[in-house]
């Protein structure tokens, strides 16, 4: 506002672009998955480069994480100058350091095995749900059934976790 110029602005001009930036990384990331699930499907060899609201080494390491080969930042770099980049690498590295990753290689691709489909994520909750009530501990119901033989089960009978 102070420049009354818009944002992000090369040189003091911009255009409109649509949707870009943080904004858009949702979207960007469920079609690197869906692309990159494809690719590794029907077309084995070929590369994807993910793009979409990239600022941080994290918002990298989502993409690779999903199937990117590469990771492209656009409006981050705009928004913030070149020295964005060195930063995320930086990030990137501390990521990698913390999961004991050497390369790329070791870490590309491998959440796409956790997604699925809605009908089956609530297929899921139902089993675990279901899974959970019949494990659950049952307590003593009746003051009278309290026999203080056996305290330690008798006690841990009635802790719901």
């Amino acid at each position: 506002l102070k420049t009354l110029r818009p944002e992000p602005s090369v040189q003091g001009y911009s255009t409109p672009g649509g949707y870009s930036s943080k904004a858009v990384k949702p979207i960007a990331l469920a079609r690197v998955m869906q692309i990159a699930q494809l690719i590794k499907k029907d077309f084995p060899g070929r590369s994807l480069s993910g793009i979409g609201g990239v600022e941080t080494g994290e918002d990298a390491a989502e993409f690779l994480l999903l199937g990117a080969n590469t990771v492209q930042v656009c409006t981050g770099v705009m928004l913030h100058g070149y020295p964005l980049v060195k930063k995320m690498c930086a990030e990137l590295q501390d990521f990698m350091e913390v999961h004991d990753f050497k390369s790329i290689d070791d870490f590309q691709g491998n959440s796409l095995e956790y997604f699925t489909t809605h009908t089956d994520l609530v297929s899921k909750q139902r089993e675990a749900i279901a899974a959970k009530k019949k494990n659950a501990k049952v307590g003593l119901d009746k003051d009278d059934k309290w026999t203080g033989d056996g305290f330690v089960k008798e006690a841990d009978s009635m802790v719901s976790n």
